[in-house]
């Protein structure tokens, strides 16, 4: 048992946002380190990612929370819930968006981090962000004996100064610590996907669909809208799912009207709003589409698929195929294409991707290998054979 560290995770968005694999990833962290014994508490916004605005307190009930909502004169309220070992203090910022919120509430939010520090006293702060008023709350924490882990889950730190104000890094896949080790010289820890199975695995599947989460440019976007085009024209009793995010279904159908065709012409594709609980995405998933054009740091939604069973079919892009391991499939996208192409690809370029998508439509003994490679990649990404590389890596930066 390791000794009894305290933890403080510091977001500038809700912990929870189902919008973010960043946020999910750093509280599914600090729930492996309250389940091995650390004190950890969580102090954020309510500020999501998620293209549709929702009411935080009906979202965290409906995850079967107790929240409690308090207020003083000249703040705004703040929101306060227990959740798998972790005591959360969230500012709630009401539709203020990501980037919005500091201008209006970031005196307050300075008080909730100093008052936090006062009283809980953390060993660690563990958070991320590149914005002045994050580097400034990281400094005070250090000059206070605190050390600071940052969360590195994307390459958007990659200019000088994002990244001040840290003890240590700990990074969401090895291309990532990679990249930044070139780029700025720093030194980071990569480990792999944290997920929270109880989340995550569908008890029970029923695998029908192709599914494609967050049809965003950097997500594949103009990719996607031709491979759907294509297999709903070929083959339309192929069902297609599209899960919202920060991409919509209406940049969908306007990203397929600028290739010329109308992709709601065909019923067999569907369309979702975001979901509380990733399983509620993977219980009806066969396979999981990823054809990021942009630099992916990880692809948490790949490793979701894999403990699954769900074979993933990704692009060659960042740190997709290393999530991978070796149980999904890598199909190519020219390096020309990228997030700012303002139309779908031509058919040609999908090809390898439609080919994989009928054959494990419809090929069955194809298909069960496939989910079998899957899960057995999927392992890395269990709770027993992880948490305890988490716990050494904070128990070495607490020293």
């Amino acid at each position: 048992m390791p000794s009894r560290l305290s933890l403080l995770l510091v977001l500038p968005q809700l912990p929870l946002d189902s919008g973010s694999g960043a946020a999910r990833s750093l509280t599914t962290i600090c729930e492996m380190a309250a389940g091995a014994g650390y004190r950890v508490r969580a102090l954020a916004t309510t500020a999501t990612e998620l293209a549709q605005k929702l009411d935080t307190v009906d979202y965290l009930r409906s995850l079967g929370l107790h929240v409690d909502r308090s207020r003083k004169p000249g703040e705004r309220p703040e929101l306060v819930f227990e959740s798998r070992g972790i005591s959360y203090r969230l500012l709630d910022t009401a539709q203020a968006p990501m980037m919005g919120w500091r201008k209006l509430y970031n005196r307050q939010f300075d008080l909730m981090f100093d008052r936090e520090l006062e009283r809980f006293q953390p060993d660690i702060v563990f958070t991320y962000g590149g914005h002045p008023e994050d580097v400034r709350r990281r400094r005070k924490a250090r000059r206070q004996g605190v050390k600071v882990v940052f969360g590195l889950r994307n390459l958007g730190y990659l200019a000088p100064g994002g990244l001040d104000e840290v003890d240590a890094i700990l990074a969401s896949s090895r291309f990532l610590a990679d990249r930044y080790g070139q780029v700025l010289g720093v030194e980071s820890t990569a480990l792999p996907l944290p997920l929270a199975m109880d989340d995550v695995i569908a008890t029970e599947r029923q695998p029908i669909f192709v599914t494609m989460i967050n049809p965003s440019p950097e997500k594949g976007l103009m990719v996607y809208a031709r491979i759907a085009e294509e297999v709903s024209r070929r083959r339309p009793q192929v069902a297609l799912l599209v899960i919202e995010s920060r991409g919509s279904a209406g940049r969908l159908a306007g990203a397929a009207l600028a290739g010329g065709f109308d992709l709601r012409r065909h019923q067999n594709i569907l369309v979702s709003s975001a979901v509380p609980l990733p399983k509620d995405i993977y219980a009806g998933t066969r396979v999981l589409l990823a054809p990021s054009v942009g630099e992916e740091a990880a692809g948490r939604v790949v490793a979701e698929a894999l403990v699954n069973g769900i074979p993933p079919i990704v692009s060659n892009r960042g740190g997709l195929a290393e999530v991978a391991n070796g149980g999904g499939f890598v199909a190519p996208i020219p390096p020309e294409i990228t997030p700012k192409t303002a139309a779908p690809v031509v058919a040609e370029i999908v090809e390898p991707w439609v080919d994989l998508i009928l054959r494990l439509t419809d090929d069955d003994a194809f298909y069960q290998e496939a989910s079998r490679r899957a899960l057995e990649a999927g392992r890395i990404y269990h709770r027993e054979a992880l948490a305890p590389r988490y716990l050494e890596f904070f128990e070495r930066v607490a020293g």
